[in-house]
């Protein structure tokens, strides 16, 4: 102690420095490794014919206006769309109601928790096969419930119609447990006083739900839509596995349609030029979706 003040011993900033670096160098090791690398050479081989990987033909934007002009990707498109908003919507209201319905810490909801997660912790793999046979002619769903009626016989995934809600429901069976998660616990986060004093004014249920709940939701809910949202558009398993794209390519989604081009029909270059019009699109659905957000962020209940 010298002049009243205590004196403190300071580690030199290049030591921190060093330090620092020492931990976030393999992070970003592993990044460059695992993502930047592999889109920096899909982006080089979208440029050209590529047989058997094999570069045979440069093209230069050729790709990319080959699949923007493919009925295959235009069809492709709209399912990927029909199929994501409909996944959404449904998977947010069900994650909603399941938050607000186990809330509370009560050893049954505790034990209802752990039930509504199994879906979501089994591999995608598994779900799908599992709700493709449920949804089978023979021996599944149909022919159980419809049966006694005389239309055992109808087969859900050889409709078109039948075959998307059976996808969506395969996400909505699945994810609905992600969106339970974030919203729970955005819903752990709001003070019981708010909803306290909203009784004492008299406020009902719906009133105190659109005043306080989701007003007070914006941040979970931002990042459970573009969470889903995101992996709605990208996501294979579920085409693959549940309906294979059919009937018709009717659930051909844009990640099933890359997997097809590039490992069905190995037209690698135009595979790459696919992924990465996909990929910007993702960067663009983020952006507007933080935009609208600060938007709405200054937007009082």
């Amino acid at each position: 102690m010298h002049g009243g003040r205590v004196r403190r011993s300071r580690r030199p900033r290049g030591t921190e420095g060093r330090t620092a670096w020492a931990f976030v160098l393999p992070l970003v090791m592993v990044e460059l490794a695992l993502v930047a690398a592999p889109m920096a050479i899909g982006a080089f081989y979208s440029l050209y014919r590529v047989d058997y990987f094999e570069l045979t033909q440069f093209r230069g934007l050729g790709n990319y206006w080959t699949v923007l002009t493919s009925p295959m990707v235009r069809q492709a498109l709209g399912a990927t769309v029909v199929f994501s908003l409909a996944s959404l919507g449904f998977t947010i209201v069900f994650g909603m109601a399941l938050a607000m319905r186990l809330e509370a810490d009560t050893r049954v909801n505790v034990w209802l928790r752990a039930i509504v997660l199994i879906p979501y912790i089994i591999s995608m793999l598994v779900g799908s096969l599992l709700l493709r046979w449920i949804y089978a002619t023979d021996s599944g769903l149909p022919g159980m419930l419809l049966g006694p009626f005389g239309l055992g016989d109808t087969s859900i995934l050889a409709d078109p119609t039948l075959a998307m809600a059976a996808l969506v429901s395969n996400a909505i069976w699945r994810d609905s447990a992600f969106a339970m998660i974030v919203l729970l616990a955005g819903l752990k986060a709001i003070p019981a006083q708010l909803y306290a004093a909203a009784r004492v004014d008299g406020a009902g249920a719906w009133m105190r739900f659109t005043r306080i709940t989701l007003p007070l939701m914006r941040v979970p809910l931002l990042i459970a839509v573009v969470r889903l949202l995101i992996h709605f558009v990208n996501v294979l398993t579920f085409a693959l596995i549940l309906t294979g794209g059919g009937p018709n390519n009717a659930t051909q989604t844009m990640g099933l349609a890359m997997y097809r081009l590039g490992f069905i029909d190995f037209r690698i270059g135009e595979a790459n030029a696919l992924a990465i019009l996909v990929f910007v699109f993702n960067i663009i659905l983020i952006g507007v979706n933080l935009l609208l957000f600060r938007q709405r962020r200054g937007v009082t209940p």
